[in-house]
């Protein structure tokens, strides 16, 4: 029994399994004792109908006995003795039974047998005389009798159908009994906590992951379902809020991450704008370690040769164990190292096999370094190699282009004021002896006075000449800017002479190197055009040609080029034909058909020429280019 009930708190579908069953139990009790009832009251109704029909044949068996008819005395005493024999079936009173209808119905039956019977049958054969009115009292004595019978059937009859009253009243309470509890058990136990049920999924849905399940606390299935999604919601809220811390780590992440890129980004572009001093790189090491939360930091600046730092920059406490003797071990050293107070991080300044000095993060000896720190810290120590490597670069370019530039100047100087002088000192020679000797020839004295004073005019023009040339700078407006200002002073200086200009090379990019040698280029043709042709006419062009090779002619309708023009007035031509190896162009200097003197020259751009394959030749296009340039034509005899 204990166990029925501890299955009934713990199962829903049992519980109300048992109240189904006690329902049916009810029904089909009340329909089984209904129909016995039934059955048993009409028994009680053929009973009554059979005792009533004694009583009748009482009364006829007493009227027939009188008339003297034997026959039908014994044939109704036999049918009455059938009757009683009937009741006895149907009533089946057994011998023990003290009811009042089993005595009543037993003192019917032993009236009947020793009284009755024998008297109607002496009287019916005459064996006895009696009269009617006796006989007729007797008869009435022994109806009394049956009628008392018939009321106890009928009592019998009347209580069994006041029974069946009651069973049917009880299954009806019963019934509904079981049927309330039945509701209020569904109610109780299934509707309430799937309300709850529900109203707690749809918050989870919303999420909302702490359900308020306060009717859910039985040991049945939902009683069960309910802790196990009230333990799932924990669970997953928990989960959540795990989900939500690390969301907020990562994000913090991200947005430092974020910040370091941006300090990486800005140190780049500074760093690219130009070289960075001392009180600079102490600002971003100071910015850099409040970035990545480090607080102690060294940043050792060495010359690749020298062996203690030239600029220790210290951020916070930096590294204690610090000692001058172990600089040089210290810069060359990599990875962590775990001291007494101290764990020491260090990441060289190297670049080319050359060592610019060290970066030390000191933390204390029980704390490690991330992974994502540790590469800060290394692109940070990147960062400064490569301003230090890009200063030293650009310091060693400035002292190349300086003694390039010496080396141009005094080539310049050489090729012009040198040889000009060279020539005054032997003229100047060559007026002292004709001033030493005895007889003066006052002739040649004024001869080499004459080329003194040419020599002297062509030296200051040639020097003024290397002045401009040397403070050309090709400025904002770009090449084609200087060539114009070029030209304008020239029309300025010769206005005789007409000076057309042609510049079709915006579209093409130029290095700076490329410019610089094609503006000096063009100015020597255009000046020994102007100077030295003796034309009216100078023309100047610079267009792309074929192959994505530039071209530049200056051509003039002057005397033209002698053959074989002296060094003298002609020492620019083989610094026109330097500038053209630069370049690695095809530079031609010759005399027209027309007359004057065309200086063509034609290379292809660096931009163009890092497409080539390595092995053309270009000089066929350059022969092609001047033909269809159409140059030399430009002017008619």
């Amino acid at each position: 029994m204990a166990k029925v009930f501890h299955r009934i708190r713990q199962s829903i579908v049992f519980r109300i399994g048992v109240l189904l069953l006690l329902t049916a139990v009810v029904a089909i009790s009340s329909m089984v004792a209904s129909y016995v009832i039934s059955d048993a009251a009409q028994h009680d109704a053929e009973a009554i109908n059979v005792s009533g029909f004694v009583r009748a044949m009482s009364y006829k068996l007493a009227s027939t006995a009188q008339s003297g008819d034997a026959a039908a005395t014994q044939e109704l005493a036999d049918a009455l003795n059938k009757r009683l024999k009937k009741i006895s079936d149907i009533s089946n009173f057994p011998l023990s039974d003290s009811s009042a209808a089993a005595r009543d119905f037993r003192e019917v039956q032993q009236d009947w047998q020793q009284h009755m019977r024998p008297l109607l049958e002496a009287v019916a054969t005459g064996e006895r005389d009696i009269g009617s009115a006796e006989l007729l009292a007797t008869t009435d004595t022994f109806v009394d009798k049956v009628d008392k019978l018939v009321l106890d059937y009928q009592r019998i009859a009347e209580d069994k159908v006041e029974f069946l009253r009651i069973v049917q009243l009880t299954s009806l309470f019963a019934t509904i009994t079981l049927v309330y509890f039945s509701m209020f058990t569904l109610s109780r136990s299934v509707e309430q906590p799937l309300r709850e049920l529900i109203a707690s999924c749809r918050g989870i849905a919303r999420g909302n992951f702490r359900p308020r399940l306060t009717m859910l606390e039985s040991e049945d299935e939902l009683g069960m379902l309910a802790q196990t999604i009230k333990g799932m919601s924990e669970v997953i809220d928990q989960t959540h809020r795990q989900l939500e811390d690390r969301v907020k780590e990562k994000t913090k992440q991200l947005q430092q991450s974020h910040e370091v890129l941006d300090f990486q980004y800005r140190l780049a572009r500074r760093i690219s704008e130009g070289p960075l001093n001392g009180n600079e790189i102490e600002r971003w090491l100071e910015e850099f370690s409040e970035l990545t939360n480090l607080s102690d930091l060294d940043l050792c600046l060495m010359t690749p040769e020298g062996e203690t730092p030239y600029e220790h920059l210290i951020y916070g406490e930096g590294n204690r164990s610090c000692e001058e003797q172990e600089c040089f071990s210290c810069s060359r050293s990599c990875g962590p190292a775990a001291g007494i107070e101290q764990r020491l991080y260090r990441f060289p300044l190297e670049a080319d096999k050359r060592n610019y000095g060290v970066l030390v993060c000191s933390l204390p000896s029980h704390q490690l370094l991330h992974r994502e720190q540790q590469q800060r810290l290394s692109a940070f120590a990147d960062a400064i190699t490569t301003a230090i490597t890009l200063k030293e670069r650009g310091e060693h370019e400035r002292r190349v282009a300086l003694m390039d530039e010496r080396g141009i100047i005094a080539r310049e100087l050489h090729d012009s004021l040198a040889q000009s002088l060279s020539y005054l000192k032997i003229q100047v020679a060559r007026l002292s002896r004709c001033t030493k000797s005895d007889s003066i020839d006052r002739d040649q004295v004024s001869e080499i006075t004459d080329e003194l004073k040419q020599g002297l005019n062509s030296s200051y023009r040639q020097l003024r000449e290397l002045l401009t040339t040397f403070r050309l700078q090709v400025a904002e407006g770009g090449l084609r800017d200087i060539l114009q200002r070029s030209v304008e002073q020239y029309r300025e200086q010769h206005p005789e002479i007409n000076i057309e200009f042609n510049y079709e090379l915006e579209e093409i990019p130029l290095t700076p190197n490329e410019e610089i040698h094609l503006l000096q280029l063009v100015r020597e043709a255009s000046q020994n055009a102007v100077y030295h042709s003796w034309g009216d006419r100078v023309s100047i062009n610079l267009v792309p040609g074929a192959g994505q090779r530039v071209l530049a002619s200056i051509c003039d309708n002057g005397k033209g080029i002698s053959d074989s023009p002296e060094k003298r007035n002609h020492f620019g031509m083989s610094i026109m034909q330097e500038r053209a190896s630069n370049l690695r162009g095809e530079l031609d200097i010759h005399r027209r058909d027309t007359g004057g003197t065309e200086v063509a020259f034609s290379f292809l751009p660096e931009y163009a020429r890092a497409r080539l394959p390595e092995n053309r030749d270009d000089s066929d296009v350059f022969h092609s280019d001047r033909r269809a340039s159409g140059s030399s034509g430009k002017f008619g005899n």
